[in-house]
């Protein structure tokens, strides 16, 4: 009963029963899973051992990625009060010495930042890569603070992470 649905390949449970390793071959060679049907409804999908490892893996890998944005958060939270006053430099120096790029362009220039911040209401930061080489962006949403006579303060709102 082998037949295509959906653009996916499907077998029936008494395909599974007379034939097992055909299944497996099936999934090996399409490079995908295959859909194993009892009475019209999808009982399971059957994978090769590479696939599943592979599936794994990467699974593995996500829950890693989850846990260092998680930690990340939190030490950006003890270093960065959201809601408070912050120079352009300090708010610099906390995210670099959390792995994050430097936005200043020359010693204590920190004009290209704020020039950002003022257009676009936040601040982006990259952090290194690593050994994964996925990217980690730091959102850093605020405003130019009109309450002081120094023009470098920054009301930090919040700072959002994403993973590209």
């Amino acid at each position: 009963m082998k037949n295509k649905v959906k653009k996916d390949i499907a077998f029936s449970v008494t395909d599974v029963k007379q034939s097992p390793m055909t299944i497996f071959e099936t999934a090996k060679e399409t490079n995908s899973g295959v859909y194993i049907y009892n009475r019209k409804k999808v009982a399971g999908v059957m994978l090769s051992v590479e696939q599943y490892e592979a599936l794994i893996k990467k699974k593995k890998a996500e829950q890693g990625q989850e846990v260092k944005i998680s930690e990340l958060n939190q030490e950006i939270r003890q270093k960065i009060a959201f809601g408070s006053l912050i120079s352009s430099k300090n708010l610099d120096d906390q995210l670099v010495s959390l792995g994050f790029i430097t936005r200043k362009i020359e010693v204590d220039d920190y004009s290209e930042m704020m020039n950002e911040l003022n257009e676009t209401g936040k601040i982006e930061y990259q952090l290194q890569k690593k050994e994964d080489r996925t990217n980690i962006f730091a959102e850093v949403i605020g405003e130019q603070s009109n309450q002081s006579h120094l023009s470098d303060k920054i009301i930090v709102k919040k700072i959002h992470l994403r993973m590209n």
